[in-house]
């Protein structure tokens, strides 16, 4: 479902596959090939949010942004199921797991992974190529070898699995948004 919200609708790229019961909020932007899964939900009612291209938004994840806040998620990100993420910035090719949370002001560097559950405190940053986990979530290792390789690997099949839904006729896009 597309709202638009006191005037801005979300501006979606014709490649990008929205799933019919997405719904996006108000000042959003998703970029080329990127896919916003069942269930999802990003709410720009109060400040931006911009999806990069080629980057996933699973089943259930909550992207928000606080009045006056604003959320960025970048290119060949993947963004697991029952994530939350709100004010935060995650910079390309990282990976959020399932059902982590990310706190206002927190930045995710290029490349790394953040563990399923994990709770990243409010501005915090976590470093490029790194593994972090825990609540709160710290940094473990460096990002490296197969755990690495996850990382694209995901950005892939989910561009994959997203034109499928397309070549279907499911996650086009709806040009009459509702208005609140």
């Amino acid at each position: 479902m597309i709202i638009e919200y006191r005037g801005k609708r979300p501006q979606i790229s014709p490649s990008a596959f929205i799933a019919p019961t997405a719904v996006l909020i108000g000042d959003v932007e998703v970029g080329p090939e990127s896919s916003i899964w069942f269930g999802a939900i990003l709410r720009g009612d109060n400040g931006p949010i911009r999806v990069g291209a080629r980057t996933s938004i699973q089943d259930n994840a909550v992207v928000h942004v606080s009045e006056g806040g604003a959320t960025f998620i970048g290119d060949d990100v993947t963004v697991g199921h029952g994530a939350i993420m709100e004010d935060c910035r995650i910079e390309k090719r990282a990976l959020i797991g399932s059902n982590a949370t990310l706190l206002n002001g927190c930045t995710i560097g290029e490349g790394t992974l953040i563990g399923a559950g994990s709770v990243v405190a409010q501005r915090a940053v976590i470093p490029s190529r790194m593994l972090a986990a825990g609540a709160p979530a710290a940094v473990k290792k460096p990002l490296e070898g197969e755990a690495a390789s996850w990382i694209e690997i995901s950005a892939d099949e989910y561009v994959k699995l997203s034109r499928f839904y397309l070549a279907q006729g499911i996650g086009s896009i709806d040009d009459q948004p509702m208005r609140i």
